[in-house]
């Protein structure tokens, strides 16, 4: 099983550099299973992180050019390196055999199979974040959002204050009644400290870096694909139009 997780922005050209790339890497293959192969890349265009809608619409055309070159490379599944899940749809429309799987979506489903009551923690403006959850009729299930006071580059500056800023945000929502919370943040979930977080809350913390290389193992080993009556192919690129050709 080859899975590819694909950062939708230059990581490697910001002041994190190709060494947080590699990093991430080694994280997602010691969480994946003896089996599956983790590949990850970064887009080569786009914004250096997204913390707006509009940072959200800029990465998705070179995230989709990113996950055809994944499907050309018989990749089984492509993780959207972002917990807002840009461009998801757009890239199942796109899918002919390899599975799109958005960490936001994952989470907050394997989330509800554990408490009844789910709390996010992220960092920017959680409009995007709202507008997803109610898309996907989840937005009876999470009880509320809780923003902490950082750019997601930022996170890994200090991470013991970080940490605090986390644990902080994810008490008060406990405190309001989730009994699951949910890292609403990819940076979030490469700090690596799902069990602190758990130990001092008390509750299930979801860490969607491992919840999304979990589902898409799962779908693949299904052999279950997105449908294509819910996400159909362009028609122009059933008239043999390619990626590039949709634009003029």
């Amino acid at each position: 099983m080859n899975i590819r997780y694909i950062v939708p922005g230059p990581m490697s050209k910001t002041s994190l550099g190709a060494a947080e790339l590699e990093r991430r890497h080694r994280m997602l293959k010691r969480w994946a299973s003896p089996e599956t192969v983790v590949t990850i890349c970064d887009a080569p265009t786009g914004p250096a992180s997204i913390e707006s809608a509009y940072e959200e619409y800029l990465c998705i055309p070179a995230l989709a050019e990113a996950f055809v070159a994944a499907e050309g490379d018989d990749v089984d599944a492509a993780i959207v390196g972002c917990f807002d899940d840009p461009g998801i749809d757009a890239l199942r429309e796109l899918a002919t055999r390899t599975v799109a799987v958005g960490p936001a979506m994952a989470s907050v489903h394997l989330a509800a199979l554990l408490g009844t009551s789910i709390g996010i923690v992220s960092v920017p403006e959680p409009g995007a974040l709202r507008r997803l959850i109610a898309a996907n009729g989840m937005r009876d299930h999470v009880c509320g959002i809780a923003v902490i006071e950082s750019s997601v580059l930022g996170l890994r500056d200090d991470v013991t204050a970080t940490t605090a800023k986390i644990i902080a945000a994810a008490e008060k929502l406990v405190e309001t009644g989730a009994d699951v919370i949910v890292l609403g943040c990819m940076s979030m979930a490469f700090l690596d400290i799902d069990d602190q977080l758990e130990h001092a809350i008390g509750v299930p913390v979801v860490n969607p870096a491992r919840a999304a290389l979990g589902v898409a193992e799962t779908l693949v080993r299904c052999g279950l694909l997105p449908s294509k009556r819910a996400y159909p192919t362009p028609p122009k690129m059933l008239a043999g139009a390619s990626l590039q050709q949709l634009t003029v």
